[in-house]
């Protein structure tokens, strides 16, 4: 079964900030539903040296259709210079729950 939804991964400075960009994107309804995982470690790279910080992650499930709306209230709110923004193909799962995203997401 091939699917037209797809789980948008960002992470955000805090939770508070995390909160904030998972009500608006489901507000708009650009988002069926938000996963915050909150207190994550992140060791990366950033002008040229190596940071550590603790975020939030957010697991954004949406449509493709609604994809580049996404990415540009992601940009609009977000706190960093660049943030985190991947894409992964959602390519098989739960019919009943495809039918709910479909429902609130029209």
């Amino acid at each position: 079964m091939t699917t037209h939804f797809k789980m948008i991964f960002t992470t955000c400075k805090d939770e508070a900030e995390a909160r904030t960009l998972a009500r608006a994107l489901v507000e708009k309804k650009l988002a069926a539903c938000v996963n915050i995982l909150p207190n994550m470690g992140s060791i990366y790279m950033w002008e040229g040296e190596v940071a550590e910080a603790t975020e939030a992650k957010l697991l954004i499930k949406t449509k493709s259709d609604k994809m580049n709306d996404v990415f540009l209230t992601i940009k609009e709110l977000h706190s960093y210079e660049v943030p985190e923004i991947q894409v992964l193909e959602v390519s098989t799962g739960n019919l009943a729950y495809f039918n709910w995203m479909d429902e609130v997401l029209n």
